[in-house]
């Protein structure tokens, strides 16, 4: 259960760095032009890395869900 909390913790985290550094990933505008949750959005960025290669880079690792997730789970295993 603690590791639960854990990747809980990590995925918030990551989402506000993502939408600092990148923006407009989960907060958007919409049809009307207010902002608004699209948690649509989200989820296709959290899933881009198991099919775009372009994301596994050096420059792109720290907006890449999966290496975040597994480097998180490393050190949490390594300590």
């Amino acid at each position: 259960m603690e590791i639960l909390y854990f990747l809980g913790f990590i995925t918030i985290m990551f989402i506000i760095y993502s939408e600092y550094s990148i923006g407009s990933i989960l907060f958007r505008p919409d049809s009307f032009g207010k902002i608004s949750m699209n948690f649509y959005s989200l989820l296709g960025f959290l899933m881009n890395p198991f099919h775009k290669t372009h994301l596994w880079t050096l420059k792109t690792l720290d907006i890449n869900y999966a290496f975040v997730i597994l480097f998180s789970l490393f050190i949490y295993y390594l300590v």
